[in-house]
């Protein structure tokens, strides 16, 4: 595992916005970008962020990544309609 340091100061935490909150959320991000830029695969995100699926491709959603199941539906589509038009012709 890795460890990050970021050069925050500390008087940006408090109760309202702690910084263990803040910690976890930097970690859900880092893991999600990781998945986005394809270094992790969704099945290893889902272990380190302990979500259930549908949590996960929900936050993906929420980052704009296309889950790999939904990226496979688009990709047939496509193929599909590049089928039918070059049978068209």
């Amino acid at each position: 595992m890795i460890d990050l340091k970021l050069d925050i100061p500390a008087d940006i935490f408090d109760a309202e916005f702690p910084l263990a909150a803040f910690s976890q959320r930097m970690r859900e991000v880092a893991i999600l970008e990781l998945v986005r830029s394809k270094r992790m695969h969704e099945h290893e995100a889902l272990e380190l962020l302990g979500l259930e699926r549908r949590e996960l491709l929900d936050k993906m959603r929420a980052y704009g990544i296309v889950p790999t199941e939904n990226a496979f539906e688009q990709i047939k589509g496509e193929l599909e309609k590049a089928i039918k038009t070059r049978a068209r012709k």
